[in-house]
């Protein structure tokens, strides 16, 4: 990690509709777009093999991901907060997406046969706590769960040539004039914070 790289705040306007997220790709690598940007997660699929479902991160909150700016050449990070993850579920619900999946991000690469049949937002102040096999992901990340018809897909899935789930859609940035070494900092303090409230101590 760059820490000396500015973080940007990233989200998209419920009251605009030049900002949205209108598809979940399928990928083996991040794409690297600015205007109109993908995300990848690290984390792998979950697989239940008897009900040929796909589970995963869509976005993980407050999770600083790279960006380069080639018309630019600026470097930064942005990150997702528990709100503006909320604001993409609703959006995405309100304009029925679920089903909208492509494969490494080409529009020409729709394909049909993949339901989104979970979408769960952690919130543990609301009881909805993380997944035991999700324990490590921040509270506010996006979890959801893909059922798989598609034999082609399925099969591909499961031999490895994706790995994991990435939004893609129009957004702001605003500046939050940290950079990735004090976010860094920060999570660690939460996470101390956390560690202290779970073993009673704080």
């Amino acid at each position: 990690m760059k820490l000396e790289l500015p973080v940007y705040e990233i989200y998209i306007d419920l009251n605009e509709d030049e900002t949205t997220v209108s598809f979940n790709s399928l990928v083996a690598e991040p794409a690297h777009e600015i205007s109109y940007q993908t995300f990848s997660q690290a984390k792998r699929y979950v697989f239940n093999e008897e009900e040929r479902v796909i589970t995963g991160v869509a976005i993980s909150a407050d999770t600083p991901i790279y960006r380069y700016d080639d018309k630019t050449n600026e470097e930064y990070y942005v990150v997702f907060t528990k709100d503006a993850i909320k604001n993409i579920i609703v959006d995405y619900a309100r304009k029925q997406n679920f089903n909208n999946v492509n494969l490494d991000h080409n529009p020409n690469k729709v394909v049909d046969g993949v339901y989104m049949i979970h979408s769960y937002q952690v919130d543990e102040a609301k009881g909805f706590t993380k997944p035991e096999r999700f324990h490590n992901v921040n509270d506010g990340s996006w979890i959801v769960s893909y059922k798989i018809m598609n034999d082609e897909v399925w099969q591909k899935a499961k031999a490895g040539e994706w790995t994991g789930f990435s939004i893609e859609g129009s957004f702001y940035l605003q500046d939050t004039g940290r950079t990735a070494e004090t976010e860094m900092m920060k999570q660690i303090f939460t996470a101390l914070e956390d560690l202290k409230t779970a073993i009673g101590t704080g």
